[in-house]
């Protein structure tokens, strides 16, 4: 019958996915051999399958408590000391069981006879067997007895350290331990030819099977039920068949708003309050689940409840419960969540794909009404950035949106932050005001705190008229408005016009091409030819022409202003330096060192590169008398950093350029230029004598100049000469030298040569 029942054991554990099933079928495969030798034992007569019997038996045994020893490190956690007792424990069952088989040999264990008068070898089993203990198997015996000692103190001091919560997993085993010793000890003192201790040790092994395999604690596991609801941050309700409150969880009462002294019996009403249904509602459904909302103290607070109810096998209702789950941070993180995919984080307002959607949304919402497009754009927002910080440069860019926000109030407006310190804005025309808007960016720069950031913003405003044109495109019409008038500190507020766009289409052309112009020799020089009052031409100005290959030979105005004002000028500059370096020096191959060219220097140089550098290395690589490359700089170079201008134009000088000013008479400072710029070379401007009422006097004052200008020794070279008229009188008040239609215009290198060169 035991057999039985361990070979039920065994394939149990065998099927268990248990991490220590394969430590408890060792242990009870090794147990069914002990028994079966001991059954053995019990019923045979005959010598040789008892001699053969004991052998099994105590070989069995003693694997058996091997197996035992390991299964017992792993069942009391003592891993770490699994090397230590595995190599022992090994080395004495492989002693011991060689020794016990040797008995064969040397008869040094025991020996087994059947009593005189027992008949044949075939008489009455059991009674009539003589066992004689020898010397090695006292040692056997002492060797179990280490065996066993291993696990019952690790089973003592587990059972010491653990939590009276596991101690009955370790004193069941414990127990069936002892009862065996015992049960062993008696027998050997009866010296009891069968060994029914084995019975003990078969009692044992179902032990180590139930509590290792099947036991869960009851108490363990109603005491983790009990810790876990009490712990749990959701609430949990329990109802009886009749809907009563039979358990209420801390979490629970506290968000029902349950006293700790409060009957657990008010926990269905307070739920049904927070639910907001009846009591005939709350029957009608096995399970259900909802979002509820409480209001306390000024605070909002998010409820998920589930309610479901509980059937036994056959279907019979034996319960419900209720689990409240507390979502306010959530629910919270969710909607910012949501909200930050919508919405700029430092602003508040759409954000540029948000703002494109509900564009779309309006504007086919309400196909009868018409719509503004307005953008703002803050000039130098990375000066400014660079210069108050970046908490201040984002207060500007907070006060910019709800500056829009408050002033105005629409039900059709959408609001969007569309780059680093541009705003996009849809209004309906009949409710946008001009003059609201220019008040709003003008006190967009008080951000508080008595700080004003002097800024300048700029709007434009694009109506739409085709509905389908992708919000992007608009806004873009938008910004061209802004561009029209970035530089106007005065305008504030600019409409699209259609000419605009086709300029900044332009602007975008001339750009991008630039480079390859140059590189392909689209980009030629001009020459001006300037003349002596003798009528010689002592050299020219050299100027910038664009043959473009679609556009045809474009004039400078057509292209120059687009490149002034994206400071790509500076790349004309350096080639046309370079350009009337290679004539210079082919000049001089060819003898003609009596010619010099004017090149231009733009404001915009001194920005992007170290002009003198630049001059001197192209005037060095050319290996030119640098006397004969003059050099125009116009007074709007003074703007600012004067004193380094002032510097950079010694240092040209000194160097051996001549410097001319030129344009001089078209700006309203041109007499302190002359008095703080050191110049060699006034270029007068005849626009002087255009458009004015007082012909005269501005001969009178034309004539001062040029005698102000000989008493300084400065020479005048009078540009944009045309008549023969201009000519007499500019001659007659002294003018040196010459330069205009009247004379000749600019052509190109060949035609100059040809007229100039081959004519001397």
């Amino acid at each position: 019958m035991l057999v039985l029942v361990i070979v039920f054991c065994l394939v149990r554990t065998v099927r268990s996915d248990k991490e220590i099933a394969p430590l408890v079928s060792q242990c009870l495969f090794w147990l069914l051999i002990p028994l079966v030798s001991n059954m053995l034992i019990a019923l045979s007569g005959n010598v040789e399958v008892l001699r053969f019997s004991f052998t099994v038996y105590f070989i069995s045994s003693t694997i058996l408590l091997y197996n035992f020893d390991m299964f017992m490190v792993k069942y009391c956690h003592f891993e770490q000391y699994k090397p230590l007792v595995g190599k022992v424990t090994q080395a004495l069952a492989a002693i011991d069981a060689i020794s016990i088989a040797l008995n064969y040999v040397f008869g040094h264990t025991f020996e087994v006879s059947v009593a005189a008068g027992a008949g044949s070898n075939n008489g009455t089993p059991g009674s009539n067997i003589v066992f004689t203990s020898l010397w090695y198997h006292k040692i056997h015996l002492l060797i179990s007895a280490v065996f066993v000692l291993i696990p019952l103190v690790m089973l003592v001091v587990r059972f010491v350290k653990s939590s009276r919560l596991y101690r009955d997993r370790y004193v069941g085993i414990l127990i069936a331990c002892l009862f065996s010793i015992f049960w062993e000890s008696f027998h050997i003192f009866v010296n009891d030819t069968v060994d029914q201790s084995v019975i003990g040790i078969s009692v044992c092994g179902i032990f180590i099977y139930i509590y290792a395999i099947e036991y869960i604690p009851s108490i363990l596991m109603e005491e983790m039920k009990t810790t876990v609801l009490t712990t749990v941050s959701d609430g949990v309700l329990f109802f009886d068949d009749n809907r009563k409150c039979i358990y209420v969880n801390p979490a629970a009462r506290m968000q029902l708003g349950m006293s700790t002294s409060e009957s657990t019996r008010a926990g269905f009403e307070k739920l049904l309050a927070l639910t907001g249904e009846d009591r005939e509602e709350s029957a009608q459904y096995t399970s259900k689940k909802m979002t509820c909302t409480k209001i306390e103290e000024g605070e909002e607070y998010i409820y998920d409840i589930e309610f479901h109810k509980l059937h036994d096998l056959q279907g019979k209702l034996i319960g419900s419960f209720a689990k409240i789950q507390d979502t306010t941070e959530r629910t919270k993180r969710e909607n910012l969540n949501k909200f930050l995919a919508t919405h700029d984080k430092l602003t508040g307002i759409y954000n540029v794909d948000r703002f494109y959607e509900e564009v779309r949304n309006v504007l086919s919402e309400n196909p009868d009404k018409d719509f503004y497009i307005v953008t703002s754009d803050i000039k130098d927002f990375k000066l400014i950035n660079d210069r108050f910080g970046r908490e201040y440069a984002d207060k500007l860019l907070v006060r910019t949106a709800d500056l829009f926000k408050e002033k105005v109030n629409d039900p059709l407006t959408r609001y969007g932050r569309i780059g680093s310190d541009k705003f996009g804005c849809l209004i309906e025309k009949s409710a946008f005001k001009e003059d609201t808007f220019r008040m709003a960016i003008q006190e967009v720069g008080n951000i508080g705190s008595n700080t004003v950031i002097p800024i300048i913003i700029h709007a434009g405003v694009y109506e739409i008229e085709d509905r389908k044109m992708p919000v992007s495109a608009m806004l873009d019409r938008s910004f061209i408005a802004i561009a029209g008038i970035k530089n106007d500190a005065e305008r504030r507020i600019a409409y699209y016009e259609e000419n605009a766009r086709d300029e900044m289409l332009w602007s975008q052309k001339v750009t991008e091409q630039i480079d390859s112009a140059i590189t392909t020799g689209q980009i030629v020089p001009y020459l001006q030819a300037q003349v002596s009052r003798e009528g010689k031409v002592v050299g020219a100005e050299v100027l910038v022409r664009w043959i473009h290959p679609e556009e045809g030979f474009m004039p400078p105005g057509k292209f120059l202003s687009v490149l002034e004002k994206n400071g790509m000028i500076a790349k004309i500059d350096r080639y046309i330096w370079e350009c009337a370096c290679r004539i210079l020096r082919r000049w001089s191959y060819e003898g003609r060192n009596d010619l010099y060219l004017s090149v231009n220097i733009s404001p915009k140089d001194f920005y992007v590169m170290d002009v003198p550098a630049e001059i001197i290395g192209l005037a060095d690589k050319y290996e030119l008398d640098r006397g004969r490359l003059r050099l125009e700089i116009t007074e709007t170079i003074m703007m600012d950093d004067i004193d380094e201008k002032l510097k950079t134009i010694d240092k040209l000088r000194e160097a051996g350029f001549i410097v001319e000013m030129d344009d001089f008479g078209s700006g309203y400072s041109s007499l302190n230029m002359l008095k703080d710029m050191p110049v060699d070379v006034l270029k007068l401007d005849m626009i002087f004598l255009k458009d004015t009422a007082y012909n005269e006097r501005t001969k009178k004052i034309m004539s001062l100049i040029i005698d102000l200008a000989k008493s300084l020794d400065v020479p005048v070279i009078a540009e944009g000469v045309e008549t023969v008229e201009q000519v007499d009188l500019l001659t007659k008040m002294g003018c040196d030298y010459f330069q205009g239609y009247y004379f000749a215009r600019p052509v190109s290198l060949d035609e100059y040569e040809q007229k100039n060169l081959n004519a001397s």
